[in-house]
């Protein structure tokens, strides 16, 4: 028995020297980085990124980490994470930055930060660092197979930022802040002299300076549109006729019937006249409040006396305090009764504003007699860092409720940010 129990012993000890001496198989980096290429061929950029990282982690100081840190940035982009490509690229950048590979890691961040620019009514910060990376380029790397590339990119960005400034300062205009319209347009025209829509600035300040008071400022800004750009649509509206203004009181028999197209119509609703929907005061969401006047601008006006009907049509701004409404037009049905507002319907570019809350929309109907707001058409509502998403947002004013609906095979969404 012995003697079975001491070979029994050693088989014992020679299986488990032979299992401890067995190699285990270790990936080598330039493996890792092989099979992420391949991985990111067939658009699997989640296990592509942990082979690029695994390169990252294990074998920091290996050559080939500091490409591998590149194919990590990429398959991000491809993911179309750009906010966590563009960490990387940055990280990258400013660790190596005399590596032969920063060209293209300046590209790829300033596409990343392209690709996150928001619309030019919106903050521009990931605009502005576009163009930062796109320039650093063009002059670190002149020769660069990448500056051509980029170049056309930059002035797009560029364009987009006159955009913005130029929207800042004509909503300046369009809401009688005409100081603040000239300090603003008046920056544009010196640092972007040759930018697109330059004209709408010279006429803007024209205006701008005529309502002011001080016409020959006026006159000179105006000579400068007509001699730099005799082309311009501005040049055929009035800039020497004054703006129409209109009444509209509660229980009035004046009539309001106009068929008039002038250069702007200003309609100024008094406090006498009925509100679209009433609230409390307090920080619901509020539209036309009952104290206060409402003033409509646009292109041109229409009405219809016996329809009780009144169409303001181009460019126009609905004002009451704090509130802005802009749209392309805005369609107001009276009631016969009293002549108050009974519905209200804006159409086109549909854009909501109060304090930091913001909606936009293709339509916006307010029905003052049930008491409801209907947003229509790729709604999106902001109100600081949340937002709603919907194809049709309801508001039902009296009930403090509201309904978001999406379309078909779609979802309606909403993001709080806590704070």
């Amino acid at each position: 028995m012995k003697k079975i129990a001491a070979i029994l012993f050693v088989i014992c000890l020679t299986f488990f020297a032979s299992c401890a001496s067995a190699p285990k198989k270790v990936e080598k980096p330039a493996d890792l980085y092989v099979e992420g290429v391949n991985l990111m061929k067939a658009k699997k950029y989640d296990k592509a990124i942990q082979k690029f990282s695994q390169i990252r982690e294990n074998f920091p100081f290996d050559p080939i980490s500091f490409v591998a840190t590149v194919k990590l940035a990429d398959a991000y982009y491809e993911k179309k994470d750009y906010v966590q490509a563009s960490t990387i690229y940055e990280d990258f950048f400013n660790a190596h930055p005399e590596d032969e590979n920063i060209p293209y890691v300046l590209k790829k961040l300033g596409e990343c930060y392209e690709r996150l620019s928001l619309s030019f009514d919106r903050d521009q910060a990931y605009t502005i660092k576009a163009i930062e990376r796109y320039t650093y380029l063009l002059n670190r790397y002149p020769a660069s197979t990448y500056a051509k590339e980029v170049d056309k990119k930059r002035q797009a960005l560029i364009q987009k930022i006159v955009d913005r400034e130029i929207y800042v300062g004509e909503f300046y205009y369009k809401t009688f802040q005409y100081n603040a319209a000239i300090t603003r347009l008046e920056y544009v025209l010196k640092k972007y002299p040759d930018a697109k829509g330059i004209d709408r600035v010279l006429y803007c300040l024209a205006q701008s300076y005529k309502k002011m008071g001080n016409h020959q400022k006026g006159e000179q800004y105006y000579e400068q549109l007509r001699s730099k750009y005799p082309e311009s649509k501005f040049l055929f509206t009035d800039l020497k006729r004054p703006r129409k203004s209109l009444t509209i009181a509660q229980a009035t028999s004046t009539p309001y019937a106009m068929s008039e197209k002038t250069s702007r119509t200003d309609i100024e609703l008094k406090p006498e006249m009925p509100v679209l929907q009433k609230t409390r005061e307090d920080e619901k969401l509020k539209f036309f409040e009952e104290k206060k006047p409402i003033d409509i601008v646009s292109d041109s006006m229409e009405g219809m006396e016996k329809e009780k009907y009144v169409i303001f049509k181009g460019n126009v701004v609905a004002r009451q305090g704090d509130l802005f409404i802009y749209c392309d037009t805005i369609e107001a049905f009276m009631d016969e009764k009293n002549n108050e507002i009974e519905r209200a319907h804006a159409k086109g570019n549909v854009k909501i504003v109060k304090k930091d809350r913001t909606s936009t929309c293709k339509e916006a109907i307010f029905d003052n007699k049930k008491g409801i707001i209907t947003l229509k058409g790729d709604v999106n509502v902001f109100s600081g860092q949340d937002k709603l998403t919907g194809d049709i947002i309801i508001y039902y004013i009296n009930e403090e409720r509201v309904v978001v609906e999406a379309e078909k095979d779609k979802k309606a969404k909403i993001r709080i940010t806590p704070k």
